[in-house]
């Protein structure tokens, strides 16, 4: 064979990592099958469950044909082949990628306060960064490097060359991921030091937890790229992008939704209980004001004029008291479940 040694090597390792990147994303399916067969399937449909189904699915058949094609099976030393397989792998990275953000980007706006405002604001940031992303895309797809695959007939893969300026895209991906980030844990914060007075939110712990996995693997994935695709452009190792990095970033977020479906809300004692009832019935004899000497009259932002409604509302907790017949033939009260029209929401 014509293919120099060190060419080689190379792709024995983009084949390892691609490898071990399947093997991730089909272990992390049959891992949570049964969560997700119990908290999405048996849900109602919503932009969250379909773009959860997408990403999920979307990357299982993807991920397998792409390892089918890593194989040398598919291409049989055709250059146009190749050049759709490339094309292919774009659109496929462009709408995994992206079908997170969306995630992402809805919790964050669950979380700040479900407001027009916010959405908006949040749209037009968004938005911005797309058009960044597609004008990248498809001066990526349009250079010359982009349809050249080395050694093709002695190899049987498409290996091509990164044109230059495109791991632009992954540092405008860092820049938003960090923002909404930084906002949200501001207001997690913000929220967590309101409410420790009333009572412990497992929610509450959950967001933190979770927004600070995503955000590490993401800040992972955005920064290996931008290595792979500066340092080893031209080397077959910038496929790792798409073999590799990406099912981390797909497991992380489909954990993130997995999580919050699947959390349970807190059980009360008795005395728990009663203290809590005590509060809301000081709330509904008083007025609304009564009740903001405990709670904030919203959970998930600073105060804004133009939702007063949405204050109100916000004041008024649910509480499912689970009653059972004792051995005397009395009521006894076993505990209650909480939980705040916002967590709902978000959940």
């Amino acid at each position: 064979m014509s293919v120099p040694e060190s060419f080689a090597e190379d792709l024995w390792i983009r084949g390892a990592f691609g490898i071990a990147g399947y093997t991730f994303i089909v272990w992390d399916y049959l891992l949570t099958l049964e969560d997700e067969f119990k908290y999405i399937w048996k849900a109602p449909w919503t932009v969250s469950k379909a773009t959860f189904l997408v990403n999920r699915y979307g990357n299982l058949a993807c991920q397998t044909f792409i390892r089918v094609e890593e194989v040398g099976l598919l291409s049989h030393g055709s250059q146009m082949w190749c050049h759709r397989f490339n094309i292919f792998t774009t659109l496929y990275m462009l709408i995994a990628t992206e079908s997170i953000h969306i995630l992402v980007l809805m919790r964050a706006w669950a979380i700040w306060g479900c407001t027009r405002r916010v959405a908006a604001w949040l749209i037009s940031i968004y938005v911005t960064y797309l058009f960044l992303q597609l004008g990248m895309t498809i001066f990526g797809t349009g250079s010359k490097n982009f349809q050249m695959f080395q050694y093709l007939e002695d190899i049987g893969v498409c290996v091509g060359v990164m044109p230059q300026y495109v791991w632009v895209i992954f540092l405008a991906s860092f820049v938003l991921d960090t923002t909404v980030f930084a906002l949200t844990m501001r207001s997690l914060h913000k929220y967590s030091r309101i409410c420790r007075r009333l009572y412990p939110s497992q929610l509450l712990h959950r967001l933190f937890k979770d927004a600070l996995i995503f955000f590490l693997v993401s800040t992972f994935n955005n920064f290996f790229i931008i290595i792979l695709w500066t340092v080893y452009a031209k080397r077959p190792q910038y496929f790792l992008a798409v073999t590799f990095s990406l099912p981390l970033l797909s497991m992380a977020g489909q954990r993130l939704v997995l999580n919050l479906r699947g959390l349970q809300a807190r059980s009360y004692t008795t005395g728990e209980l009663s203290r809590e009832v005590d509060r809301q019935i000081l709330a509904f004899e008083q007025g609304a004001g009564a009740n903001d000497l405990y709670a904030p009259p919203v959970l998930w932002r600073e105060e804004d004029p133009d939702d007063e409604l949405e204050a109100v509302e916000a004041d008024v907790e649910m509480v499912e008291i689970r009653i059972q017949q004792g051995s005397d033939g009395g009521a006894v009260v076993e505990g209650a479940v909480l939980e705040t029209p916002q967590e709902a929401h978000i959940r």
